[in-house]
């Protein structure tokens, strides 16, 4: 896990690439890799490749970027872990290719050079990274199906600029830093901004699952697609799951992301999915470090998760750590966060504090529960959004109900109504408007009371929010899908790679930690995504029951989420009279384009 940074001057009468640029990205990146920096030009100039590095496969200076392979040829600048690269290792070398690392970094090179793009899909990991092949004089720029690791990219007067963070971009690259009007709309949408849009006009992020090949002396071609893990929600791929079958799987997914040549730590709370990771972790007789992030506000109280996960810790002997976290500490921190964070969003808090922890007691690589819910059904979403569509669809029959329904709501008072209530009918027959419903924090009929008329008709006009929802609902119906695994395929394209993984990783890189999500696994969804989409989807208590040995109390104990109270201690702090989600996002719009440490114009604040 890293951070990456370069230019490419591909243009015919584009100049030699600013070597000092790519130096200060290092720099405003160093929290991202605190073990080393590096920097490599080619004898042209034309090409420049940084890298921060958190070194966690290969320790020493051997497994140091940018890397050039053994040819010669390929020179990268890697963010993120290949788990199954010892497998890969031995077969590239019955194929002949010779290694001078023990680096994963190596083997993905060699991966690329050996196989091309067909190679991609042989990766078993997370990463973003920019390979420049010397012979053909081209660049390769490519992100994990997922889009568990960030790449954003800038293209101006014939040089590209790409970077791991969008706000060293802005800060250091010679582009257009005023705001985007999509970027704009979008964080009000959901509470946050979705790819490829970027808070900053001149940039754009990389989509999950593709690769952009620019030649030198050609126009930039876009970006491909190699590989969509929508596709995989599919029955006809396997169908329902055999006895013993899930276990094996969770087992797999775990053992590789453990692979490490640093001690691996796993957040504990008194969840379901984290503490699956733990029992498996144990059962591979891997030492066990977790760390539980508690607050004294919970303390003694139901929302207090300290004691389960203490129990099940001791069960699993386990080297455990709880760090406790009260409001004084919280506020001495909330700075830090507010200056970490990428790009405007309402999450993110809660992994910044527990990545704090987990760093505090010496780890740089951590397990998560993350993608659980997604694979498990373990949002109300699940539940919620198929009633909703029977509703919908039963009062589109009866017109002239709905109207009465839509006519009384729009005439109540808005503090006698629920925020979305006015668009319940609206966005309740179709499973794009419905997930829109459930997922959004503002729906569009409500941005002309907080953005500019201008703002917001180009905002949502290149945003096309529902459009594109429902053309991604359609590929799966033209499949057969389910409308259960439309849902999760919903949860895992939109709001798990937009916001949870997105801000998962910046919150955790602030603090040099790297947490590997074992749930989020393209090898596993292979086969869990025929399995959601049949009609036998694994649940939470399928899992629970496939690891076996987990406490009662955790398997019975009601879904609550990561509770935390520190979104209402933000707004407290604020003075704003502000509250809630909502109130959260206004605080988060404000301090972002106030803050002077982007470096950026104020003419370019919106």
């Amino acid at each position: 896990m890293c951070g990456i940074a370069g230019a490419f001057s591909f243009g015919a009468e584009a100049r030699p690439v600013n070597a000092a640029v790519i130096e200060h990205l290092n720099t405003l990146q160093r929290s991202r890799g605190p073990d080393g920096q590096g920097l490599w030009s080619s004898d042209s100039g034309d090409v420049v490749l940084g890298h921060r590095r958190l070194a966690i496969i290969d320790v020493g200076a051997s497994g140091a970027q940018p890397m050039t392979d053994a040819s010669g040829r390929w020179t990268i600048s890697f963010n993120g872990e290949i788990y199954n690269y010892r497998a890969l290792r031995a077969e590239l070398e019955r194929e002949g290719c010779a290694f001078l690392t023990d680096s994963d970094t190596e083997v993905l090179i060699n991966v690329v050079a050996l196989w091309g793009e067909a190679g991609l899909l042989r990766l078993r990991g997370m990463f973003a990274f920019a390979l420049w092949d010397d012979r053909n004089r081209e660049l390769w720029l490519v992100r994990d199906p997922y889009g568990i690791k960030p790449l954003y990219v800038a293209e101006h007067a014939g040089t590209i600029w790409f970077a791991s963070q969008a706000r060293a971009l802005a800060k250091a690259a010679p582009i257009d830093t005023h705001r985007n009007a999509a970027a704009l709309a979008g964080f009000y949408l959901w509470g946050h901004v979705p790819e490829p849009f970027c808070w900053w006009t001149g940039i754009r992020m990389l989509p999950a699952g593709h690769l952009q090949r620019i030649g030198k002396g050609r126009p930039a071609t876009a970006p491909r697609c190699y590989c969509r893990i929508e596709d995989a929600f599919d029955a006809t791929g396997g169908g329902v799951l055999g006895a013993g079958e899930l276990r094996a799987l969770m087992l797999d997914t775990v053992r590789h992301h453990l692979v490490a040549d640093v001690p691996v730590g796993i957040f504990l709370s008194a969840g379901i999915d984290s503490n699956a990771i733990a029992a498996l972790s144990a059962e591979t007789g891997a030492r066990l470090r977790t760390v539980t992030l508690a607050f004294d506000e919970y303390a003694g109280t139901d929302d207090d998760e300290a004691p389960f996960a203490e129990a099940v810790a001791k069960k699993l002997h386990s080297d455990h750590a709880t760090v406790r976290v009260g409001r004084d500490q919280f506020e001495g921190m909330l700075d830090g966060f507010l200056l970490s964070m990428d790009q405007p969003t309402i999450d993110g808090l809660n992994t910044y504090l527990v990545s704090h922890a987990a760093a505090s007691q010496g780890l740089k690589v951590a397990l998560s529960g993350l993608g659980g819910d997604e694979l498990f059904g373990g949002y109300p979403s699940f539940r919620q959004i198929p009633p909703l569509l029977k509703a919908g669809r039963w009062v589109a029959k009866h017109r002239k109900l709905g109207r009465t329904l839509n006519c009384a709501l729009a005439i109540l008072p808005m503090s006698h109504v629920w925020p979305k209530a006015v668009g319940l009918l609206k966005y309740s027959t179709e499973i794009a408007h419905a997930y829109l419903l459930r997922r959004a924090l503002y729906l569009e009929g409500e941005l002309d009371a907080l953005l500019d008329e201008t703002w917001l008709r180009a905002g949502l006009e290149e945003l096309q929010a529902l459009p594109s929802l429902a053309a991604s609902v359609r590929e799966r119906q033209a499949a057969g899908t389910s409308e259960y695994a439309q849902v999760a395929a919903l949860e895992s394209c939109w709001y798990m790679r937009n916001q949870l993984l997105r801000d998962t990783d910046w919150s955790s890189m602030a603090h040099g930690l790297e947490v590997r999500v074992p749930f989020v696994d393209v090898k596993l969804l292979q086969r869990l995504g025929p399995a959601i989409a049949s009609a036998r989807p694994p649940s939470k208590l399928d899992l629970a029951a496939s690891i076996g040995g987990l406490p009662s109390e955790i398997v019975a104990r009601p879904k609550t989420g990561f509770t935390t109270p520190v979104r209402d201690w933000g707004n407290r702090r604020s003075g704003k009279g502000a509250h809630g989600l909502r109130g959260w996002a206004s605080n988060i719009h404000r301090n972002f384009r106030a803050t002077p440490a982007f470096g950026l114009p104020r003419s370019a604040a919106v």
